[in-house]
């Protein structure tokens, strides 16, 4: 008869994410995570070989969640959308949005890096939402992607709104109604299309039906 293993990887992955979450990086070590799940140190190691590797696991499962939701809207030129998007992602997992909003992978890592395969897959979603960002700033402007459009377009859609959302994740309660509000007063205030280069106009827009 087959044993069933009790103890699934993601078990212990949800418990990496709730430690750091909880009290920062350092509180997951190998024998912590085992605890939250209630299992033996042994069994995790049966999953992961290493610290760096069930969080850099972690990191890329929670940082692709946060993608799927952010990639089609900026790949869409919808910058007001994709800032406000972040708002329902906090509020559907607060641990994980914690775990990935407040904390950089260099925190979590420390001197030992993660496995290459690992780390190859973290640069891979890094690039993969760099260029959505890009993409959006292409359609919205004038199909040039200037390194100063592609800062405000980042600050904008992601750092500000985060920024917004730092005291209340670092805090016990629910993140209010008013932050999404400040996000969307944001947006108002400073227009996406303002602040990055405008497409050219072409010189048959200007045409009026008369002069034709």
């Amino acid at each position: 008869m087959v044993r069933t293993a009790h103890f699934s990887a993601q078990h212990f992955i949800d418990a990496a994410v709730a430690l750091v979450a909880e009290s920062g990086p350092r509180a997951a070590t190998m024998q912590a995570i085992a605890h939250r799940v209630g299992a033996p140190t042994g069994s995790i190691y049966h999953r992961f070989k290493s610290r760096s590797a069930i969080l850099a696991t972690a990191w890329n499962a929670s940082y692709g969640a946060l993608a799927r939701v952010l990639t089609p809207l900026l790949q869409a030129a919808r910058p007001r959308e994709a800032a406000l998007a972040l708002l329902p992602w906090v509020g559907e997992d607060r641990l994980r949005a914690r775990f990935l909003l407040l904390h950089e992978p260099v925190s979590l890592f420390e001197d030992t890096p993660p496995p290459e395969l690992l780390r190859k897959e973290m640069e891979q979603l890094e690039s993969e939402m760099d260029h959505a960002f890009r993409a959006c700033v292409s359609r919205i402007g004038d199909g040039m992607i200037r390194e100063e459009d592609l800062a405000r377009a980042k600050f904008l859609i992601f750092d500000a709104p985060v920024a917004i959302l730092r005291s209340h994740l670092i805090g016990v309660g629910i993140v209010p109604a008013f932050a999404g509000q400040m996000i969307a007063e944001l947006h108002a205030g400073v227009q996406f299309d303002s602040v990055i280069t405008p497409r050219a106009r072409d010189p048959r827009e200007t045409l009026s039906p008369t002069s034709l």
